[in-house]
């Protein structure tokens, strides 16, 4: 009998083609197209630990690590564009309701 065993840091075939089909989109703040992946964390989602890969928004470079980006000031980010559960809607709603992982 084989057993595999999937390591936690490995993606599931539906998480990378949902991965790949985020970062496909524009910056959901500023339009732009070249975006990383940002994994949203909920509350209660501790610093060291990365939520789910169904959970992530498109974002640029300035808008995610930037000087005033999410990770930068999340608070001042959030009070301008919306918090992570909001742009994780919009971008939902920008994959036309389309998810992977249902």
């Amino acid at each position: 009998i084989n057993i595999i065993v999937r390591k936690e840091n490995m993606k599931t075939q539906k998480e990378i083609a949902h991965l790949k089909r985020v970062a496909s989109l524009n910056c959901i703040i500023c339009d732009s197209p070249q975006v990383q992946v940002h994994h949203i964390r909920p509350i209660g989602t501790g610093i060291g630990r990365r939520s789910s890969h169904f959970d992530t928004i498109p974002l640029c470079y300035n808008h995610h690590l930037g000087a005033f980006s999410i990770h930068n000031n999340k608070l001042m980010f959030e009070k301008r564009y919306g918090t992570e559960e909001e742009l994780l809607k919009k971008t939902r709603e920008k994959l036309n309701g389309y998810d992977t992982f249902t």
